[in-house]
């Protein structure tokens, strides 16, 4: 487990946050955990993920532009909406009129208290699900919008190390 990704798993955080998504009562639960959902899938910061959820709902669109938070410059990238989520859109449309801000807290209180995760970890996970199936580190860090691919390199070694120290065999 590094200090990046807490040691969340993308193919099984993915799987968890559906099941818990597809299984929770409470409507308002079921969004907080789709804009995890969003994070999850696109890499994103929480905030990028936000501002996708609630565009997505106002539209239908899966396939939306955000601007890219941490960047001085304007800057978009492109985020996907699982498609797993449309049958919920409708029913996150009253979380449209909630602050941002509120959203983020409530999206990570939901996130520990499910799975004993942050919101980062998330972002994380989807870096070394990138990194683990071969996509160069140069272009990981153009899909996520990290504004330094020398950050994301030091991560990329970490965990190369991390590799190489656990399959060393006498």
């Amino acid at each position: 487990m590094s200090k990046w990704d807490k040691g969340v798993d993308f193919d099984s955080m993915y799987h968890r946050l559906l099941r818990r998504i597809h299984s929770v009562k409470k409507d308002t639960t079921r969004c907080y955990l789709a804009i995890a959902l969003i994070q999850l899938r696109n890499g994103s910061r929480i905030s990028e993920a936000i501002r996708t959820f609630k565009e997505w709902i106002q539209t239908s669109k899966t396939e939306i532009y955000v601007k890219v938070s941490k960047k001085k410059r304007h800057e978009d990238r492109l985020m996907i909406i699982p498609p797993e989520l449309e049958q919920y859109r409708l029913s996150c449309v009253e979380l449209l009129d909630v602050n941002d801000k509120v959203l983020r807290e409530r999206v990570r209180a939901i996130l520990y208290y499910y799975f004993k995760i942050n919101t980062h970890s998330l972002r994380y996970a989807f870096i070394t699900y990138l990194l683990r199936s071969g996509v160069n580190p140069a272009l990981v860090s153009k899909v996520i919008r990290h504004s330094r691919l020398d950050t994301l390199m030091s991560y990329v070694q970490v965990k190369e190390a991390e590799k190489v120290l656990k399959n060393i065999s006498w």
